[in-house]
């Protein structure tokens, strides 16, 4: 077993995000995208052996089960949207859509914007919200550093749709109805996190299709921002609802993916407020409910064994999607999936990628709760070879019984993933902090209760600290892990960092330079570490520039998050789902971004 370590000094840990740029003179092997171009389209997985909403039937509001009888009693199961992103044929004289960290134009088709994640249907965008609160889950706020809560809420509101419809319009590198290259390809598959959707991978995904893999990503009924999954042409539900109860439908699905809410009413016996705690939570004067700790972790136990389950559902298909045109069509219609074997988004995808998906090379990313989910299916499901991670892993106590085998690790540990296992992870996740060790320690503390009722492996309650362990659940995770496994923890790097594809769209340069009309981006303060984690608040802390755009040589503005995502990525799903032995050797030497990673690896 080969290992390295890479410590970082204090001054490094210290330094600002702007002396870690500057290292950084020209972009790293293996982050120019891809000869491919890249085509993409929608498709539905239906399993008529489940149930429409089985998770949320047992923790969702009566409301909410009120609409899952009217949505079963109309004959819908179990439904999952996907987006596919599959490697397409580029022009003749190829050219790059925007420098070498975009695709190649592609010689068919239309090329796509993100209405197209709503089906062209703007109307339904604009309705939801979509705009403002699905298509930018907290970008604006957590980029702007809270100066759009301080505008009057008619500034607000404007700026929220003008920002919002630019990104909206604005054009992917990928193409509808572009033509599938020739070849067979690896397929992996990408989960959200809470309240995310297919829509936020979008430059992630291109990236790998530009590469030779076919990318599959779902937006999951049970805790998806918004899982159109009515727009399906057979759904039964649409068919015989009216407008608008398909619109209220929508907005209870929206509604309902509450996760965060129920860890209050569980624990507490109060509901929280989307990521908030409930409007009077006082941990002062709460207590836990007798035996919330453990009903929630009941809960999550049961979320990911719907995730997993949606992951299998969705592999399954796109695996038939592989298959030559009959033998597709007729395995989705026994499914129910009669949909995904006609046109949809004005093409056949029965057919679109026949012999093209390689069935037995699969691997699989997430962010967050889809971080979770992509180690828990690595481990579950038949077929897949190595998983990815981006902020966050299962807590011990998270994790079904099935989901990981028994046994110890040399540590004396319960052991983890069994699966090649790539972990990166932010310095500055004040989210997954705030929920493992806010929450779930110092405020169960706090209100009577036992933390270890949670967390009953030490390490995972463990004081974070900045670099050296970050995230107590994520290091523990990684540690437990028995197969190859490294850690790449990012400098500067808040929860959504790595992941948000809106970085890419919008023009942040502009708006941090004053050239919009949103004003200054202002510096952040890093979360309490060490024992002041478990303190009340206190005074502010050290300020620090989260890292972002940086101008790199010959390739102009490049967003270094995604730079340093996408080369651990393509040097991982290279090695472990094509075994290329030049991507090997890159994980095994030192990694090019200096400062900006503390780097953590085994890989024999």
């Amino acid at each position: 077993m080969y290992k390295r370590g890479k410590a970082v000094a204090l001054v490094a840990i210290l330094a600002s995000a702007l002396s870690a740029r500057a290292q950084m003179d020209q972009l790293p092997v293996g982050t120019i995208y891809g000869d491919y171009a890249v085509g993409v389209a929608t498709g539905f997985a239906v399993d008529n052996r489940q149930r429409f909403d089985p998770w949320n039937s047992a923790y969702a509001g009566p409301e909410y089960r009120a609409l899952l009888r009217e949505v079963e009693a109309a004959g819908q199961t179990r439904t999952v949207v996907f987006q596919l992103w599959y490697p397409a044929v580029p022009e003749t004289a190829p050219g790059r859509l925007a420098g070498p960290r975009s695709p190649f134009a592609a010689a068919s088709g239309r090329r796509a914007n993100y209405y197209d994640f709503f089906f062209q249907a703007g109307d339904m965008a604009q309705t939801l919200g979509a705009a403002a609160q699905v298509v930018l889950p907290h970008f604006i706020h957590l980029r702007g550093g809270g100066i759009l809560a301080e505008a009057d809420p008619a500034a607000q509101e404007a700026a929220f749709a003008e920002i919002g419809e630019w990104i909206l319009n604005a054009s992917q590198g990928a193409w509808q109805d572009a033509r599938a290259a020739e070849g067979k390809f690896p397929l992996i598959l990408l989960a959200h996190g809470l309240a995310g959707s297919h829509g936020m991978w979008s430059s992630f995904a291109e990236f790998l299709a530009s590469h030779g893999y076919v990318v599959a990503a779902p937006t999951f009924i049970s805790d998806g921002g918004l899982p159109l999954v009515f727009h399906d042409e057979d759904s039964p539900f649409a068919a015989s609802a009216s407008p608008e109860e398909l619109k209220r439908a929508y907005e209870l699905l929206l509604g309902e993916y509450k996760v965060v809410p129920y860890f209050y009413r569980l624990l507490f016996g109060q509901a929280g407020r989307g990521f908030a705690p409930p409007e009077h939570f006082d941990p002062a004067t709460a207590k836990v409910v007798p035996g919330g700790v453990e009903r929630a972790t009941t809960m999550m136990g049961n979320l990911f064994r719907q995730r997993v389950s949606d992951v299998g559902l969705v592999l399954h298909t796109v695996r038939l999607l592989g298959a030559d045109e009959a033998t597709c069509r007729t395995a989705l219609a026994s499914m129910g999936a009669a949909s995904a074997a006609r046109p949809t988004a004005n093409r056949y995808l029965c057919g679109l990628l026949n012999g093209r998906i390689d069935g037995e090379r699969i691997g699989i990313a997430g962010h967050s709760l889809g971080s979770m989910t992509a180690q828990l299916a690595a481990n579950h499901l038949p077929g897949i070879s190595a998983a990815m991670g981006l902020n966050n892993a299962p807590p011990f106590t998270w994790t079904p019984e099935e989901m990981y085998g028994a046994g110890k690790t040399e540590e004396g540990l319960p052991v983890g993933s069994h699966k090649p296992l790539l972990l990166l992870i932010g310095d500055e996740d004040g989210f997954v902090q705030n929920v493992f060790v806010g929450l779930f320690q110092a405020a169960v503390a706090q209100a009577g209760g036992d933390p270890a009722a949670a967390f009953p492996l030490a390490p995972e309650r463990a004081m974070p600290e900045r670099m050296e362990n970050p995230q107590p659940v994520a290091l523990s995770a990684w540690r437990r892990a028995t197969s190859d496994r490294v850690l790449a923890i990012v400098r500067d790097t808040d929860h959504f960092t790595l992941s948000e594809d809106f970085a890419r769209l919008f023009p942040w340069p502009k708006f941090q330079r004053g050239e919009l009309p949103f004003g200054q981006t202002p510096e952040r303060t890093r979360k309490p570490t060490g024992e002041r984690a478990l303190g009340p608040p206190g005074a502010p802390g050290e300020h620090y520039t989260q890292l972002g755009w940086a101008t790199v040589g010959d390739a102009g503005e490049v967003y270094l998050p995604h730079v340093i995502r996408d080369w651990y990525a393509r040097a991982w799903f290279d090695w472990y789902l094509k075994g290329d032995e030049a991507a090997r050797g890159r994980l095994r030497e030192p990694d090019p971004f200096g400062a900006m990673t503390s780097v953590r690896q085994e890989v024999r």
